[in-house]
């Protein structure tokens, strides 16, 4: 596996008046810091996003940015790299007018084989259930992290074959613990090896339906 370009923020200095995120990134493995709504509800979409591979947040500053800049995310997809900088009101306003953002910055991005992709902030605004569901899924990965899930993946995969629910599936694996069958049955969804066609329509819970794509 190739490495990850970045590994740490270069800047962990709280805005003034943005909420703090202290989280676990499963597909990082490691802990990490967001401040924002917009950030934390980007991560949520990167962390359930089969096509992401690994990413790290606040990689590195933009030069010559006034104020001071720093990109979101830098994110290793299956195909591809990119930097994430999610639009601040100023920003949107400059767009509006027809200017260039960060014309330098892009063109060494180019360079670099990464894709600065600019987000408007109305781009993250997920469906509630969808959303909630979403980091539901991710508390359990992360309660499961250190625990013994590995071993259910390929069973519960199976299971999912014809279709079945989630208290199916806690029956046929009674001799595990609930939380770990679960946890096995999120990572799958959030891998892309299962689907669940109620997602983004009720949350989730004993009735919920997974299989196989």
């Amino acid at each position: 596996m190739i490495p990850p370009r970045f590994l740490r923020a270069v800047n962990n200095a709280r805005p003034h008046g943005a909420h703090r995120y202290d989280l676990f990134g499963p597909k990082i493995g490691r802990r990490l810091i967001l401040f924002g709504r917009l950030a934390f509800d980007l991560w949520v979409r990167l962390e359930s996003d089969p096509h992401v591979v690994t990413y790290c947040e606040r990689p590195l500053c933009i030069p010559d940015a006034k104020p001071s800049r720093v990109v979101d995310f830098w994110v290793r997809t299956r195909h591809d790299e990119r930097l994430c900088v999610v639009l601040r009101t100023a920003e949107l306003t400059s767009v509006a007018r027809g200017h260039s953002l960060f014309p330098a910055f892009q063109s060494w991005s180019q360079a670099s084989s990464m894709q600065l992709q600019m987000i408007h902030p109305q781009d993250l605004d997920d469906p509630h259930v969808l959303r909630e569901n979403r980091i539901m899924m991710l508390r359990y990965l992360v309660s499961g992290h250190a625990l013994p899930v590995d071993g259910l993946m390929h069973g519960v995969l199976v299971a999912c074959g014809n279709g079945t629910t989630l208290a199916e599936l806690e029956r046929q694996f009674a001799a595990a613990d609930p939380m770990l069958v679960r946890s096995a049955a999120f990572r799958l969804v959030l891998d892309g090896q299962v689907r669940c066609p109620t997602l983004a329509l009720e949350p989730l819970g004993p009735r919920t339906r997974l299989e196989r794509p």
